[in-house]
Formats: structure tokens, sequence, C-alpha cells
């Protein structure tokens, strides 16, 4: 129970820092806060979903669209507030993007 309350916790505390580094424009920053609050957050679908949210825009303000896409996506699959305005802000993005895979080190 200690363990589960201190994880989400420092991710709720990511996800903070990550909203503040969105609101500075440090977008970058917010990214790599937001992505490593995104594990800790899963038992709670509704901080969760606002760290995905706030991820996608990060990854929007980059211009990385499948990044974006993939965490507008993951914040609309859970059941909370942040769902309608993921799935709302997913139609507005380009259907198409073009395929670029990582090639295996």
């Amino acid at each position: 129970m200690w363990k589960q309350q201190t994880t989400l916790q420092k991710g709720l505390a990511l996800s903070a820092l990550g909203q503040v580094n969105l609101q500075k424009k440090d977008n970058a920053t917010a990214a790599q806060n937001l992505q490593t609050a995104a594990p800790l957050l899963k038992a709670n679908d509704v901080s969760y979903a606002r760290n995905q949210y706030r991820l996608g825009y990060a990854y929007l303000n980059l211009k990385k669209l499948p990044e974006a896409k993939q965490a507008l996506t993951e914040a609309a699959s859970v059941n909370s507030p942040y769902k309608q305005l993921a799935l709302d802000k997913l139609k507005t993005l380009p259907a198409k993007t073009p395929v670029t895979r990582k090639k295996a080190a």
C-alpha cells in the first residue's frame, strides 16, 4: 500500500513538472517528465489519462505526430474526463503519417 502511494505521488509530481514545462514552452523536457510519469500513474485512471493527454500535446508541439497519436490514443482508452478531449484532438490530426521504423541496433 505504501509503495503504491509513493509511486503515485512520484508520478503526480513528474506529471505536474511536465505541465509546468508545457506552460514554459519547454516541450522536450515536458515530454521527458510526462513519459517518466506515465508508468507510475497507470493505477489511477484520471491521473494517467491527464498525463497522456498532456504528453500528446508536448509531442504535437515537437512535431512528433506518431508519438502524439499514441499518447492521445492511450488517454482516450481510459474512462476519464480526458477521454472525449483526447478523442476530439485525435480527430483533428492528419489521418496518415509517414511510417518511420526505428532500426534495430
